[in-house]
């Protein structure tokens, strides 16, 4: 099983990503960091993260937690529950 730096570390990745192509400067993502409020990502982007996490930890997040998905912690947090 992958350990919490670890599970942070692929989520940070594929976030920044995300940001760079929306043109959303890396500094600015932090494991605090409201993905929409602080970083601007729409709902778009939102999916793109949730595909990403899936893919990559082999977990399936139910669409009723999707709203709890809102910072690179929260989704380390959600990661942990499923995997």
């Amino acid at each position: 099983m992958a350990t919490t730096a670890e599970i942070k570390s692929k989520i940070r990745e594929i976030i920044v990503n995300i940001a760079e192509d929306m043109d959303i400067d890396e500094e600015k993502v932090t494991d605090g960091a409201h993905l929409i409020e602080d970083l601007g990502l729409d709902s778009m982007a939102l999916l793109e993260i949730l595909a990403g996490i899936e893919k990559n930890f082999g977990v399936k997040i139910p669409e009723t937690e999707f709203s709890e998905l809102t910072s690179i912690d929260a989704c380390v947090a959600k990661v942990e529950k499923y995997i």
